[in-house]
């Protein structure tokens, strides 16, 4: 529905971000790990580094759109 209309609902918005925020922490709780505990696992940090850059864009107009009680449209 986003990619006919370029619009999503409220809901579907929150949940993007939710997921995203998911992501996010994830990277947190790596760096934690690694000055607690010495872990590193390299192909993680990478791959989950790049998801959640992925999600930056997405974040952005979350921020700028949503929270101001605008809809969420694609940018054109």
């Amino acid at each position: 529905m986003l990619t006919k209309t370029g619009e999503a609902e409220v809901i579907t918005t929150h949940y993007l971000f939710a997921l995203g925020a998911y992501r996010a922490l994830y990277l947190v709780n790596w760096i934690y790990r690694y000055f607690a505990e010495g872990h590193v696992d390299w192909i993680v940090w990478i791959a989950g580094t790049v998801q959640t850059g992925l999600y930056c864009d997405f974040f952005f107009i979350y921020f700028t759109k949503v929270l101001k009680g605008a809809k969420f449209e694609l940018p054109q």
